[in-house]
């Protein structure tokens, strides 16, 4: 089991505000420019931005989880 301090830990929380907030800035639905080239129409995609980073996002929220599991030192 990993060990951390009091002070280490406050700044893990502070991650975790700091994810939560990116998520909920990103979890939205945006519209992308598609040019089809065979006519030069524009179209519209949808897109949401936080699937581009969400791997990331867990990785880090893993880690964050963890650290509430260890000791203190």
């Amino acid at each position: 089991m990993s060990a951390i301090s009091k002070e280490g830990y406050e700044q893990i929380k502070v991650i975790k505000n700091a994810l939560d907030s990116m998520y909920d800035k990103l979890n939205s639905t945006v519209y992308t420019k598609v040019i089809e080239t065979k006519n030069d129409d524009v179209n519209y995609k949808p897109t949401n931005l936080f699937s581009s980073v969400q791997s990331e996002f867990e990785a880090i929220a893993g880690i964050v989880e963890l650290a509430g599991t260890w000791t203190e030192v």
